[in-house]
C-alpha cells in the first residue's frame, strides 16, 4: 500500500512540474493518471482544481475543489474558493475580478508548501490592491520562511534566486516610501 501512495505522490509532484513548466495537457494527462490510482487524493485534486482554474475551465475546476471539499471536508479556505469558482461560473462573460479568492489561494499554496507560488500571488496582490499594509506584512513574513523551509519542489539554487528577485522587489518598494 505505501508504495502505491508514493506512486501517488510521485504523479502529483510531476504533474505539478509540467504545470509550472506551462505543459498543461500532459499536467492533466499526469492527473487522470493519478486520480485512476487514488480518486480522492487531496493534494491531486488540489493541482486539478488550479490547473483548471488557470486555463479558464471555471465549471470543472468548481466541480474539482467540491470533490475536495468532500475529501477534507468543508474547510472555510475550500468555501471561499468554492464560492468564488461558483460566482464566476454564474458571472462568465464578465472579466474574472483579479483578486478572486487569490488570498485563499496563496494560503492553500502555504499550507501545501509552496512559497515561491505563494509569495507571487501575495506580491500581485499587494500591487493590485495599492500596497495594503497586511499583504505587505505576509510577504514580509513568507520571506522568512521561505529563507528557513525552502518551497516544495524548488532546489536551493533556485529558492535563493528567488530570493534575491524578491529582496530587490521589496527594497524596490520600501524605497518607495
Amino acid at each position: 500500500m505505501e508504495g502505491r501512495s508514493s506512486g501517488v505522490s510521485e504523479l502529483a509532484d510531476l504533474a505539478e512540474g509540467l504545470r509550472q513548466d506551462g505543459k498543461y495537457s500532459e499536467a492533466r494527462e499526469t492527473l487522470e493518471r493519478c486520480l485512476e490510482q487514488s480518486p480522492r487524493h487531496p493534494r491531486a485534486l488540489l493541482l486539478l482544481g488550479r490547473l483548471q482554474y488557470q486555463e479558464g475551465k471555471l465549471l470543472e475546476a468548481l466541480q474539482t475543489v467540491r470533490t475536495l471539499e468532500s475529501v477534507l471536508g468543508r474547510q472555510e479556505s475550500l468555501a471561499v474558493i468554492a464560492d468564488g469558482l461558483e460566482q464566476l461560473r454564474q458571472m462568465r462573460n464578465l472579466p474574472p475580478d483579479p483578486e478572486f479568492a487569490t488570498q485563499t489561494m496563496a494560503e492553500l499554496l502555504v499550507q501545501q508548501g509552496y512559497l515561491l507560488e505563494a509569495i507571487d500571488i501575495y506580491r500581485r496582490l499587494f500591487v493590485s490592491c495599492g500596497g495594503e499594509r497586511e499583504v505587505w506584512e505576509k510577504i514580509l513574513s513568507l520571506r522568512e520562511q521561505l529563507r528557513r523551509e525552502g518551497s516544495r519542489d524548488a532546489g536551493r539554487e533556485k529558492v535563493a534566486r528567488q530570493l534575491a528577485v524578491l529582496d530587490g522587489w521589496i527594497g524596490a518598494r520600501q524605497g518607495e516610501d
